[in-house]
């Protein structure tokens, strides 16, 4: 009486290729999406970093008249004789120091503070216009700076486009804002800041609409 077939135990070698491309696959698409997500948290500290500069660099101008001729290294205090503005001046998350551009009076009058973005998706980039560039050679994306002065000033300047919200809340791109007696203007900015829920910053008609309704 013959002996029943027995069949082969564990993977074949086909089985076996399959199932390492599928761990291959679902462990770099891990990793990507772990990666995309690092670089958002980074770039919200590197967000977080500069509004607290930028505070201190304020109540450095309101005591001083002047901004600082330079910023202090990492770790280290922003300070002027006894008054402490930051204990402890932020690092970018890279290790690097933030780039501090002034002008070179004795007393300073402007200053940008600047880094780069990780995501280049981040629409911060569009909505601060700094797409083309931003600060000394244009190698930077993101930065902040005094109210007196752009920070993609010397920079190649991308085509502005002008949002404001509609009478019904929404944000909408608009062609001459002051033609519906828009209270704000955003620029390169299709949120409005979410400013639009609050009826005091709405349009007063949509005339000046890029798409006026009918």
């Amino acid at each position: 009486m013959a002996c029943p077939r027995k069949e082969p135990l564990g993977f074949t070698l086909v089985e076996l290729l399959i199932t390492i491309t599928v761990l291959v696959f679902l462990l770099l698409f891990s990793s990507l999406t772990v990666s995309s997500q690092l670089k958002k948290v980074r770039d919200g500290k590197r967000k977080a970093h500069l509004n607290r500069i930028k505070i201190a660099l304020y109540d450095y101008f309101f005591d001083k008249d002047c901004f600082p001729e330079s910023l202090p290294d990492c770790q280290q205090p922003l300070k002027s004789g006894e008054t402490v503005y930051l204990e402890q001046f932020p690092c970018d998350p890279s290790g690097n120091s933030y780039v501090y551009q002034t002008d070179d009076k004795t007393c300073r009058q402007w200053f940008k503070v600047l880094t780069n973005l990780e995501n280049l998706q981040d629409t911060d980039i569009d909505r601060i216009g700094c797409r083309s560039g931003c600060g000394p050679e244009c190698q930077y994306n993101f930065g902040t700076a005094s109210t007196n002065i752009q920070l993609n000033q010397g920079c190649p300047q991308e085509e502005v486009a002008l949002f404001a919200c509609t009478p019904n809340g929404q944000c909408a791109e608009f062609e001459n804002p002051e033609l519906s007696r828009c209270p704000r203007v955003f620029e390169n900015d299709p949120s409005c800041q979410n400013a639009c829920q609050e009826k005091e910053n709405r349009c007063h008609d949509n005339r000046g609409k890029k798409t006026p309704d009918q």
